[in-house]
């Protein structure tokens, strides 16, 4: 698949990303849509931040989202057209229950048998009126308190409550952890689960090897192809295709091994996934793919130590310096516990401290430490060790967990102590199979 020719549909109106703050697909999802209704549905997304200031209406003509979904028929003679008439009103009515169904469904009770007992719905949207006269759709997005506070991208706590229109509407990304990819790859897609595997490994584009996940949220949240009946508000809309997964998956990877730039260079180069088993079970599923970044339109260019970087040009290490910030902000989401075979776990962390992964102030001393040759993986490696030692032995120095503390003036310290650490507790590191989720002193993506 390649990019389409810029002249074949006018996209000069519309952002070419779609860009909004990873709290979102955590906590707001979708019910399992077809394709196009996903295209327009993510697109709006990306077109929020220009349209809608609190309370007002953004405003979308049925034309705009064709557009933006790329709703088109490609003719025998090559010539494009966009939906029109009553196969473009059928697609609007789709988008119009999928935006309503855009929400967030938090079980606050649950019965014996695990089902919900007491739960929340709160949509994104609290209004979506399609105009059909006039052919438009009219959205008013939720101001519904999620948090009582916010937390910016460098992990200061904000006095102010996180509403929903704050999670696609920032006045300045960066202050904002956010995810961000292209509409028009998104919406050249044919396969609905090619999108949602595309959308997942772009929030972890940087990471070095890939990415893991338990394989039920992947089937729950991901693909959407289950929900049982414990986790379905009315058990009449559980569904199970679960068989169908590795069908699905190997279409999706098919798909996004043959995305290549204008120029015939593929984007998302070895990518792959691996099945985890506990037995004969699959527990897990990891992403194997090098970083990327060349579906995205721009890429900003930042110089850091311009003493060793020409003028005008972006250091070779930038790109290294982000990746290490970026496994910075997974340790920072989690803690971790032995469980009961001795080995490294992890969970969810209940602060998620999020470093600004542009901030030249942050990258500096990762940055330094590359530019006179230390390792990428030396760095990983250092900032694990810290993240386990501090928030596993000593949680008293959790708050030393930053860039400036472990990249610092104790750097060669903590290095020459690294592989003391490993081998003091490699009887937690044993990479038996089924251990799942263990942490091997080389990063989550390791599959050893």
């Amino acid at each position: 698949m390649e990019f389409l020719n810029e002249q074949e549909l006018n996209n000069d109106n519309f952002r070419a990303e779609i860009k909004y703050s990873r709290q979102l697909p955590e906590m707001f999802m979708t019910d399992d849509i077809n394709a196009q209704t996903e295209n327009v549905t993510y697109s709006i997304l990306g077109e929020l931040r220009d349209r809608y200031k609190e309370n007002e209406i953004a405003t979308f003509t049925f034309q705009e989202l064709a557009e933006l979904g790329g709703l088109y028929i490609r003719r025998k003679t090559g010539k494009i057209d966009l939906y029109s008439g009553k196969k473009l009103d059928k697609s609007m009515m789709l988008v119009s229950l999928a935006l309503q169904n855009f929400a967030y469904y938090r079980v606050t009770e649950t019965n014996d048998d695990g089902t919900p007992k007491s739960w929340d719905i709160i949509p994104l949207f609290s209004k979506v009126s399609v105009d059909g006269t006039k052919r438009q759709v009219n959205l008013t997005i939720s101001t519904q308190e999620i948090d009582p506070y916010q937390v910016d991208s460098k992990g200061n706590i904000i006095d102010k409550p996180l509403r929903v229109y704050d999670l696609i509407n920032s006045a300045d990304w960066r202050t904002v952890k956010h995810l961000q990819y292209s509409r028009e790859l998104h919406y050249g897609f044919e396969s609905k689960y090619t999108k949602r595997i595309y959308r997942f490994i772009s929030e972890f584009r940087t990471f070095p090897k890939g990415a893991k996940l338990r394989i039920d949220d992947l089937d729950k949240k991901i693909l959407k192809i289950w929900r049982p009946k414990e986790d379905a508000l009315d058990p009449k809309t559980a569904y199970d295709f679960r068989d169908n997964r590795k069908k699905f998956l190997d279409r999706a990877i098919k798909e996004l091994r043959e995305v290549k730039t204008p120029e015939g260079e593929q984007i998302i180069k070895n990518l792959g996934y691996i099945f985890h088993k506990t037995g004969r079970s699959i527990t897990s599923i990891e992403f194997t793919f090098s970083p990327f970044k060349e579906d995205l339109p721009s890429n900003e260019h930042i110089r850091i130590n311009p003493s060793k970087t020409k003028p005008g040009n972006e250091s070779p290490f930038l790109n290294d310096s982000k990746r290490v910030l970026d496994y910075f902000n997974y340790l920072s989401m989690l803690k971790f516990e032995l469980n009961a075979n001795g080995l490294y776990t992890h969970v969810p962390n209940v602060y998620n401290i999020q470093f600004d992964r542009d901030d030249p102030q942050l990258l500096q001393p990762i940055h330094k430490l590359l530019e006179n040759g230390i390792p990428v993986d030396v760095l990983f490696q250092v900032a694990e060790m810290k993240a386990l030692e501090w928030k596993h032995d000593s949680p008293q120095m959790s708050s030393n967990f930053r860039p400036s503390v472990v990249f610092g003036n104790k750097f060669s310290e903590y290095r020459a102590f690294l592989q003391v650490f490993i081998e003091q507790n490699s009887y937690h590191f044993i990479y038996e199979e089924g251990a799942d989720f263990y942490i091997p002193l080389n990063g989550p993506w390791d599959n050893r």
